[in-house]
């Protein structure tokens, strides 16, 4: 960057521009320092209890032991483990309103989403995106192989009719 300043002011242009520069300086740490402070509150709320959960999910239940009062990711893992399906956000939050009438739909498919969210970041979910159409499915990662395909045990039938009509 040229710049013409008569010499008698060049002092004063540096002096202001080492001042700009020293404002930008500490406008990027504090940035820096809210970033930080996003992340911290991220990562404490995904660490609550209502995304994750101890123990094994993934067994058969009794349909009738669900509970309100288990972490979404265990009552995602419930209708997997029930259904030994794979399963999409939808049915999910389906099920759920199905046994928790009183809760508010939209709120249970944000929680939902999140919950499968961090499943997939954990390792615990993996998802399968339907090659056929749009729909995304999601189970345990031990109904997969290594490739990221699941097992054909696990592909709900509705899935396997389209996928091998395409097949053919």
């Amino acid at each position: 960057m040229k710049i013409n300043v008569p010499e008698k002011y060049a002092d004063l242009y540096i002096k202001a521009l080492m001042e700009r520069k020293e404002l930008l300086l500490k406008k990027i740490e504090d940035f820096r320092n809210e970033m930080l402070e996003i992340d911290n509150h991220i990562s404490n709320l995904t660490s609550l209890p209502i995304f994750n959960d101890s123990g094994s999910d993934h067994q058969n239940w009794n349909i009738n032991s669900y509970s309100k009062s288990w972490p979404w990711t265990k009552k995602i893992a419930y209708l997997q483990g029930f259904r030994m399906k794979l399963v999409t956000s939808q049915e999910a939050v389906d099920f759920i309103m199905k046994n928790e009438k009183e809760l508010d739909k939209s709120k249970v498919r944000s929680s939902v989403s999140a919950a499968l969210s961090n499943g997939l970041r954990s390792g615990k979910f993996t998802k399968f995106i339907d090659p056929t159409g749009t729909a995304t499915y999601y189970g345990p990662s031990e109904w997969f192989n290594g490739d990221g395909q699941p097992q054909l045990n696990f592909i709900p039938d509705e899935l396997k009719k389209r996928l091998f009509n395409k097949a053919q």
